[in-house]
């Protein structure tokens, strides 16, 4: 219902310009994500779509997805009553599902800073392995993004987009405030 919103906003001001963008994503957990897996995250992706409501101001949305891995060295963990001793993978998917607003700070160059943000939903799904045991949670969570970064236009229909972002999944009964810094590199075509 928010995309729609947005979405219909962007055409209603008349600009007829709009872009996709795919990106390969690289994380890194803070908080309890990062308690969990320490390791950076090399398996991520988005995929964005952007719409014109002025020369400075676009709408959309974000679909991502970045997966997190860690194997733990033999010990013995403990989780409630329960203790096993043993090797552990950890496993962390993140699905962030968010409408954004981003700002153009210049407009009239080839090199074009920008701030951003997202507000929405993510899923977060946390797997432990050890032994013939699986621990799983998970948990949709609302979510804020903050974001900055650049696009650089090669012509008039394709543009090279790097950006900094930092998605907060907020706590939920099952599962705390999940947070990562993910830093984004790929190309927007226009529509």
């Amino acid at each position: 219902m928010i995309f729609g919103f947005l979405l219909m906003t962007a055409k209603s001001y008349g600009q007829q310009d709009s872009y996709m963008s795919v990106q390969y994503s690289v994380s890194f957990g803070t908080g309890d994500m990062g308690d969990y897996i320490s390791k950076t995250s090399w398996r991520g992706m988005l995929i964005e779509y952007r719409g014109y409501v002025s020369s400075k101001i676009f709408v959309g949305m974000d679909a991502g997805w970045n997966v997190f891995y860690e194997n733990k060295d033999y010990d013995t963990y403990t989780q409630g009553t329960e203790s096993l001793s043993g090797i552990q993978y950890r496993y962390q998917n993140q699905v962030p599902l968010l409408a954004t607003l981003d700002y153009l700070i210049v407009t009239d160059k080839a090199l074009k800073p920008y701030v951003g943000l997202g507000i929405g939903t993510m899923y977060s799904e946390r797997s432990t392995d050890m032994n013939l045991y699986r621990y799983e949670l998970n948990s949709w969570q609302f979510a804020l993004k903050g974001e900055v970064g650049l696009l650089y236009e090669i012509n008039y229909s394709s543009a090279v987009k790097l950006a900094v972002k930092y998605y907060n999944g907020f706590k939920t009964n099952s599962l705390g405030n999940q947070g990562y810094v993910s830093v984004n590199l790929g190309m927007a075509w226009s529509l």
